[in-house]
């Protein structure tokens, strides 16, 4: 048993830095070079709470550019353009108008650069780069968003252990009631980070309590309703051990059972793979 729970343990760790590694939330470092000059930019992602996002490009070494940012909400062909003005040596800024909790908007650069020949004269190169998207969010309660992420990691631990258990069934022919007991935690903690504390965290973060399916297509929410109904199918196909009842039968046998955990945590697991919207 500490065997298992250590290997819990160690799998759920290794998933959650994978998962951490391949989000979206994160800033990222873009570059452009041309005319002996490196023009680098830090993505701006997310603008918690009320503000204008201010935009960064980091010019070397330190030259005359004239650059602008255009932007403009997802989905409308048109851009508005801001200039940016040069506020220390080879540092470029702008900011772009403040937004609602669950705003959206792309962004790019228009940079025009002067280049002096060597036989003389000069010419001036105009380029637009590509774009990125910014997200307005809420600020978040501490407590909620540390209840939630407990939760959700609580969650993902018992679905590795009812994993674990369900391999041993078919392997070790365990008995069932190892498995059937994570099932019950796992399906404890995803309904509450992921519907009462989850409603919370996304009208905070977000304005609306809920957007999966068939009310919208937010990518969090809708992998959240998916892993509860994972669970939900598995509590029903083994009602009788699921609640400790005395009399009836499960629905499912042991092996049948155990090969609906093992496709439910696969599932579960790829699903926390794929990141959020937060």
């Amino acid at each position: 048993m500490r065997k298992r729970v250590l290997a819990g343990i160690l799998i759920t760790l290794v998933i959650f830095v994978v998962a951490r590694k391949i989000s979206k939330n994160r800033p990222d470092e873009v570059e452009w070079t041309g005319g002996g000059v490196k023009i680098t930019h830090l993505t701006v992602y997310e603008q918690v709470g009320p503000g204008q996002p201010e935009i960064i490009l980091q010019v070397k070494p330190p030259n005359e550019i004239d650059a602008a940012v255009l932007y403009r909400v997802p989905g409308v062909e048109a851009f508005d353009t801001v200039g940016m003005s040069e506020i220390s040596s080879g540092v470029w800024s702008a900011r772009l108008p403040a937004g609602e909790k669950g705003d959206r908007l792309e962004y790019g650069f228009k940079i025009s650069q002067m280049t002096v020949h060597e036989e003389g004269g000069s010419s001036t190169a105009a380029s637009e780069t590509g774009y990125y998207l910014i997200k307005y969010k809420g600020v978040v309660s501490a407590t909620i968003l540390a209840l939630h992420i407990l939760c959700m990691f609580a969650a993902f631990f018992f679905i590795v252990e009812a994993l674990l258990g369900a391999f041993a069934m078919i392997i070790l022919r365990e008995e069932k009631e190892f498995t059937v007991a994570q099932t019950r935690w796992v399906l404890l903690f995803s309904f509450l980070g992921g519907v009462p504390l989850g409603f919370v965290l996304n009208s905070q973060r977000f304005g609306p309590i809920w957007e999966a399916f068939p009310f919208g297509t937010d990518i969090t929410d809708n992998k959240t309703q998916l892993i509860i109904i994972f669970w939900i199918i598995i509590a029903a196909i083994s009602w009788k051990s699921f609640t400790c009842r005395r009399t009836g039968r499960d629905v499912a046998g042991q092996g049948v059972f155990a090969t609906a955990v093992i496709i439910a945590s696969v599932l579960s697991l790829f699903l926390y793979l794929v990141p959020h919207s937060l």
